[in-house]
């Protein structure tokens, strides 16, 4: 089903190379932040950047519910700290890790400050879809799994996990499995594009894990760029149907 989609969009891409707006994804996904979220819930923001969707988390969940926030990269992770900390959001917990299939230490590709958006573990061939933009250095970051994370913080439950870690949002499923296969997440949203196949992992094998472990897939908003990465946002809920 993803695959399909994936190519008709890209086949739309062609037609349409700049005619679309760069928020359709982040629009579609607040409209279900505000129409899911609630009071009291725990969430989940792996790949929080520089912190815009924690706090609109935060806004919904409310001071009697939790956002976890991850950011691997050192320079985004600072500024991300500094903005929680100017604007008092208690409830947001911040951590300095990427979040992977396994504990360990990842390289990261890490762009400009204008493109901090891109940084990835994904070793990634811009140029060969014409964009003149390379890392400007390559990070050394911890890794941590879902599963660690949860086990070591006693969290029973995620109510929204939401992933956007620029093609690896397949090795954060992964090493989400337990909390997955015990239905302890009850709702989940990422995107996956081109940079998912930098990453070398394909639409199949994602739909294919999580329909193993009982989640259903639905695709709710796309985006095409101007370089023709096409972003699928996809909603997973349990229980499969």
């Amino acid at each position: 089903m993803i695959h399909k989609i994936l190519q008709t969009s890209k086949k739309i891409a062609r037609k349409i190379l700049r005619s679309s707006s760069p928020m359709t994804v982040e629009k579609a996904e607040q409209t279900f932040y505000i129409n899911y979220l609630k009071e009291g819930m725990t969430a989940f923001d792996v790949g929080a950047n520089v912190g815009e969707v924690s706090l609109l988390l935060s806004r919904f969940v409310g001071k009697t519910g939790t956002v976890h926030a991850f950011e691997a990269s050192s320079s985004v992770f600072k500024k991300v700290s500094e903005v929680f900390k100017l604007t008092n959001h208690t409830e947001i917990s911040l951590n300095h890790n990427a979040v992977a299939d396994k504990r360990g230490l990842l390289k990261l590709h890490v762009y400009d400050d204008e493109h901090s958006g891109w940084n990835s573990l994904a070793n990634r061939p811009l140029e060969n879809y014409g964009i003149d933009v390379k890392p400007v250095c390559i990070e050394e970051v911890e890794s941590i799994t879902i599963d660690e994370y949860c086990a070591k913080n006693n969290i029973s439950q995620i109510d929204l996990l939401k992933i956007d870690v620029e093609g690896a949002e397949y090795q954060v499923l992964l090493g989400a499995r337990r909390m997955l296969e015990s239905k302890s997440i009850r709702c989940c949203v990422f995107e996956f594009g081109q940079t998912t196949f930098d990453m070398g992992i394909t639409p199949q094998e994602i739909e294919s894990y999580l329909k193993e472990i009982g989640y259903s897939l639905k695709i709710f908003s796309r985006e095409i760029r101007f370089f023709l990465d096409v972003r699928v946002s996809v909603r997973l809920n349990f229980p499969f149907t």
